[in-house]
């Protein structure tokens, strides 16, 4: 006489085996989304990085235009023949409290598309960037003291590889004793 061994068994290795599937499926999505994400954030971190550079270079771009040279007659001042529009802040220099009046107009998003500005060309262009970069020189008055000894505050705006990874950096350059 035969058994029928079918009467006695309920079907385990179906469930089983689709749970098996849903867990792995899970797992491969989780892992798809995941090098998904970390090249969306390679991607957006040089960006970054080539903003950042960008912005350097508008930084020297603009230092280029004032005589730095220790000893030069006209030390501090624009070099014969620059294209920089220097444009003098309205707050004046204060030593108690520096930052209260530091130069705002870098702020103004009105002054980036204005001839205020100055834009990186010629051989200093970069390639691969969104635009090129930009770069403000602002003096800061010091009161009571010659003209020639007042701060400047170059401010410069730097693009990545998309427009939306800006960059400002600045730098105070003051010559002469304080």
């Amino acid at each position: 006489m035969k058994t029928n061994r079918n009467k006695n068994q309920h079907g385990f290795v179906l469930p089983v085996s689709m749970i098996f599937l849903i867990v792995m499926t899970m797992l491969a999505v989780t892992a798809i989304r995941k090098a998904t994400m970390d090249e969306k954030i390679g991607g957006n971190l040089r960006a970054q990085e080539s903003a950042f550079q960008a912005a350097e270079k508008g930084l020297r771009f603009c230092e280029r235009s004032l005589d730095l040279a220790a000893g030069s007659t006209t030390m501090c001042q624009l070099r014969a023949g620059s294209t920089i529009n220097v444009l003098t802040s309205q707050d004046a220099y204060d030593d108690t409290n520096v930052m209260a009046n530091f130069p705002s107009k870098w702020k103004d998003k009105t002054v980036w598309t204005s001839g205020d500005v100055v834009t990186v060309s010629g051989t200093d262009e970069l390639k691969g960037v969104a635009s090129q970069p930009q770069c403000l020189v602002e003096r800061w008055p010091l009161p009571g003291r010659d003209q020639n000894s007042w701060p400047y505050v170059i401010t410069a705006r730097g693009v990545g590889s998309v427009d939306t990874a800006v960059v400002v950096l600045q730098e105070v350059i003051r010559c002469g004793n304080y």
